[in-house]
């Protein structure tokens, strides 16, 4: 059976110049300041697509 995508959006702190992600289902991630600015305009490109269009599967 397919999980259902998740409504609460992830959390994020910066700590020791690192960014920190803390998200549903024991998602934890630290990133690099560039990094997590790199994934944040991907996250937001994807969510435009998957609004836009969401039939559309992208890489």
């Amino acid at each position: 059976m397919a999980r259902l995508p998740y409504d609460d959006p992830i959390e994020a702190a910066a700590e020791h110049g690192e960014v920190i992600l803390d998200g549903p289902d024991g998602l934890a991630a630290s990133l690099t300041p560039t990094a997590a600015r790199r994934s944040a305009r991907k996250l937001a490109k994807a969510a435009d697509t998957a609004e836009r269009d969401p039939a559309a599967e992208t890489p």
